[in-house]
C-alpha cells in the first residue's frame, strides 16, 4: 500500500479512501496472512480486551478462524483460568453445543438460544457413564407461539442429522445442504455428543486454519502479568506452522 499524498498528520478511518488498483494476486485465498513472528495465528486479527466483547465464546470462535483474543483485565483469576481452560479444551473445528434435557422448559431454551451463533439447542439424555446422547434438537422457530413452561420433549425435532467424528468440512457441508439442515450434532464412536457443525461453520473451516499453540490447542491470550508468563512461554515456543498458504476455495462449493 502507498499513500497518494502525505498529509503530515495522523489519519482515522474516515480520512482514508482506498483507490482500487490492479494486482498480480489472482485470489485473496492465495495470500499468506500468517504473522512473521511465528506466534501461531493464521490471520492478522487481534480482539482487544474489552469486557463486553472479549469473552470465552469470542476467543473460541476467533481462534478457530486464525485470530487471537486478549481477555479482559477485570476477570477474577479463578474465572480467567476457567475461561482459558475452556477455550483450550474446545474442538478445533466443531462448535460448542448448547444442551438441555428433555424435561427442560421452553423458557429455559429461549434464555440459552442465543448463547451460540448456530441458533440451536441439542436435547440430550445422560447415560449411566455420564455421556450426553442427542435425542432431539430445538431451534428458535420451534419455540414460537408455545407455552413458556412446556417441556422441550413436546416441541423438539427428533429428525436428527448426525455426523460421526472425523467427517470432513466438505462432506458435512454437502450433507447439510442435501438434507436441508443448517446444523447437525457431531458424535464420537460411542454416540456421545462432541459438538455441532453448521453450513457456515463447515465452509469457514475449509477456508481458514485455526490459531494453535505448541500443543495443538486453540490460542487465547490472558491480560494479567500473573498468568501472562505461562502463556507467553507457550506462544514463544510455538513451532512454526507448515509454510502453506490459505486454501483455495473448495471445489465442492455450489456456484454463486
Amino acid at each position: 500500500m502507498r499513500l497518494l499524498n502525505n498529509p503530515g498528520y495522523d489519519l482515522t478511518y474516515n480520512d482514508v479512501f482506498l483507490v482500487p488498483n490492479r494486482s498480480d494476486v489472482r485470489s485473496r485465498m492465495s495470500v499468506d496472512l500468517r504473522t512473521p513472528d511465528q506466534v501461531g495465528t493464521t490471520l492478522p486479527i487481534v480482539v482487544a480486551n474489552m469486557t463486553a466483547i472479549a469473552g470465552k465464546r469470542m476467543a473460541e470462535t476467533v481462534a478457530r478462524r486464525g485470530g487471537l483474543v486478549i481477555l479482559p483485565q477485570d476477570i477474577p483469576e479463578q474465572a480467567l483460568s476457567k475461561t482459558i481452560g475452556a477455550v483450550k479444551a474446545s474442538h478445533l473445528v466443531y462448535e460448542t453445543p448448547v444442551t438441555l434435557a428433555e424435561d427442560s422448559t421452553v423458557i429455559e431454551a429461549k434464555h440459552l438460544m442465543h448463547k451460540r451463533s448456530h441458533g440451536a439447542i441439542i436435547i440430550t439424555h445422560t447415560d449411566d457413564s455420564g455421556d450426553l446422547l442427542p435425542v432431539g434438537l430445538v431451534t428458535e422457530s420451534d419455540l414460537e407461539g408455545v407455552d413458556h413452561f412446556l417441556s422441550l420433549s413436546k416441541v423438539m425435532s427428533t429428525d436428527l442429522l448426525c455426523f460421526s467424528e472425523g467427517i470432513s468440512p466438505a462432506e458435512a457441508f454437502l450433507s447439510l445442504q442435501e438434507h436441508n439442515h443448517h446444523v447437525a450434532p457431531v458424535l464420537n464412536a460411542a454416540g456421545s455428543l462432541l459438538g455441532v457443525l453448521t453450513q457456515k461453520g463447515a465452509l469457514r473451516s475449509s477456508l481458514y486454519k485455526p490459531a494453535l499453540d505448541h500443543r495443538g490447542r486453540l490460542m487465547v491470550e490472558p491480560p494479567s502479568a500473573s498468568t501472562e508468563t505461562t502463556v507467553t512461554k507457550e506462544r514463544c515456543s510455538t513451532s512454526s506452522p507448515p509454510s502453506e498458504k490459505q486454501s483455495s476455495p473448495p471445489s465442492w462449493l455450489p456456484a454463486m
